[in-house]
């Protein structure tokens, strides 16, 4: 399919229509095992990110269709948040929360996640956000690799509090400069976990063992392709050296 025309811009109410008929496109085009990778948001859910202060939406059109579409939230100090168990110190005001992101099948593979991010990261820096943070499902591997390509890093590895998924949260400090500027350090040891062939049956094991790494002070900044690895690294305050105890537990894991 020929893409030439894709266009980012910010969406309304007169959306609406576009909006759901783009979510049961892809959740119908999805196997019921991967289904609950989407929260199935009702008229009235999407209409409040549609028309709200604090929930807004972002959509990707190829001339007048809608192929991909995100919620995002800028919270204000007074109002409750979405992921409260993320990140709690830092203030609602600076915080700029990704959520719900959605691409049409055929336009898997054309950086449209990378795209929204991008643009939703401009607006939040025009209103004074200085740190993003977005919760994926570790069996969604597509989604939190291409978060890894926007700059951001896992710097949490844990179950949802409500429904007990296994999730990955994500963060980034935004700024000005290129988000590639944020892989850049050189501080702190690195590790590289190869994520093997067929990812998504390694992901029970790839989970505990990014537990594992996050627990011990390390975070994934970003995906090596030539050797299909996440590369970790140290953070240089963690003060959790890699230990004696650590090479045991990775041999145990069969690292």
């Amino acid at each position: 399919m020929e893409k030439k025309h894709l266009i980012v811009k910010k969406l309304n109410h007169e959306n609406l229509t576009d909006v759901m008929a783009l979510q049961q496109k892809i959740i119908s085009g999805l196997h019921p095992d991967e289904q609950h990778f989407i929260l199935h948001r009702t008229q009235a859910d999407y209409l409040k990110s549609l028309t709200g202060a604090s929930s807004n939406m972002m959509g990707v059109f190829d001339n007048d269709a809608l192929v991909a579409q995100t919620v995002f939230a800028m919270p204000q100090n007074h109002e409750n948040r979405d992921m409260p168990e993320f990140k709690p110190n830092i203030a609602n005001e600076e915080l700029v929360l990704y959520e719900a992101i959605l691409v049409d099948p055929a336009y898997r593979g054309s950086s449209l996640m990378t795209r929204m991010l991008n643009y939703i990261e401009q607006h939040a820096l025009d209103n004074g956000r200085k740190h993003s943070i977005i919760q994926i499902a570790a069996d969604n591997p597509a989604s939190w690799i291409s978060a890894l390509h926007h700059g951001m890093k896992i710097t949490k590895v844990d179950l949802d509090p409500y429904d007990k998924a296994k999730v990955l949260y994500l963060e980034k400090q935004i700024s000005r400069q290129s988000h590639s500027t944020n892989n850049q350090q050189s501080e702190g040891k690195t590790y590289s976990l190869y994520l093997g062939e067929n990812i998504h049956k390694r992901i029970p094991a790839l989970f505990n063992k990014m537990q594992y790494l996050v627990q011990k002070g390390y975070h994934a900044i970003r995906l090596d392709k030539q050797t299909q690895s996440l590369i970790w690294q140290q953070q240089e305050n963690a003060n959790l050296a890699l230990s004696k105890n650590f090479i045991f537990r990775e041999s145990a894991f069969g690292l």
